[in-house]
């Protein structure tokens, strides 16, 4: 392996104090440098979880569970009290890249305010639907939760369950850890533990349009759609944004400013950085507190022209 690639990187992550625990680079679908500045082990990956779930649906949809044109409220209309015409008109599609129309994530308001967790779904219902949903980007956690029930309530499995035969065990990954709800839901837009090289893999199924030893495990055409922008970030504001986040958002994944190529993000610094022109993959696994940003930038300042 061409460890040598990473000397800039690891010298830059020093510089920095930055917290990166493991990265691994592949290249034309092989693993060519890879370094542990701590023991490799299955981590939590934060909302890289939520690129999973996304996945998931474009599977259930191959399988004919649903179509991402549907309304959300076709499966769900009995858990509503009040409907208002902005979320009579949403998809699932507009949960899929964060346009349900919501001022705020449900999830994070009922956490701020020391509310229950017990019924995420409640919580996503209950907040008024303000915009015309698939035309307001907000990020928003309930959104991907509502996605991994839809694939419970429809495929009768847990979206953890369901995905084993179909993504985790021909990446070899055997028994992954997905936490839950009460109710056994897997949260969908976070609590996947996975270690980087087994991430890396999920990176390079993407990058390979869901080929895997030569059988297709996602549909193409949704991994097309997926990692291309379907919805406008150019006002997203968060006190962290950079160019990073304001090249619009796929299906549960972030485009970036590095032209055509995209990445699966999660907080603390989990990254999946996919470069279709390079035929390149970079995980990042790290517990960054306050740098988040510098860990994604590390692929811009140090990796890519080496690719």
């Amino acid at each position: 392996m061409k460890n040598n690639m990473l000397n800039d990187l690891i010298q830059s992550v020093k510089e920095q104090n930055l917290h990166v625990l493991n990265v691994v680079v592949r290249k034309d679908g092989s693993l060519i440098a890879k370094h542990d500045f701590e023991e490799e082990k299955p981590r939590l990956l934060w909302s890289v979880s939520k690129t999973f779930t996304s996945m998931g649906i474009g599977i259930a949809e191959s399988e004919g569970y649903f179509k991402v044109s549907d309304k959300l409220l076709d499966y769900f209309a009995k858990d509503v009290a009040e409907i208002n015409d902005n979320l009579r008109k949403m998809t699932i599609r507009d949960l899929l890249c964060m346009g349900t129309g919501h001022t705020l994530c449900p999830l994070e308001k009922a956490m701020e305010e020391n509310r229950s967790l017990d019924d995420i779904g409640r919580l996503f219902f209950e907040e008024p639907v303000i915009f015309k949903p698939g035309t307001h980007f907000v990020y928003n956690n309930a959104a991907t939760y509502m996605l991994s029930k839809l694939i419970s309530k429809t495929t009768g499995h847990s979206l953890r369950d369901y995905l084993m035969p179909r993504i985790f065990e021909p990446l070899g990954i055997l028994s992954p850890k997905w936490e839950s709800d009460v109710n056994g839901i897997s949260f969908g837009c976070s609590g996947l533990y996975l270690t980087a090289e087994e991430l890396s893999k999920f990176g390079q199924l993407l990058l390979s349009k869901g080929v895997w030893n030569g059988k297709q495990l996602i549909p193409a055409d949704f991994i097309e759609k997926a990692s291309k922008p379907q919805i406008d970030t150019s006002k997203f504001n968060k006190y962290f944004a950079t160019a990073d986040h304001k090249q619009g958002y796929g299906y549960q994944m972030w485009m970036n400013s590095y032209p055509g190529s995209y990445r699966m993000d999660g907080m603390y610094g989990q990254y999946v950085v996919i470069l279709p022109d390079k035929n390149s993959v970079v995980t990042y696994v790290s517990n960054e507190p306050s740098n988040m940003n510098g860990i994604l930038e590390l692929t811009w300042n140090t990796l890519v022209d080496k690719l």
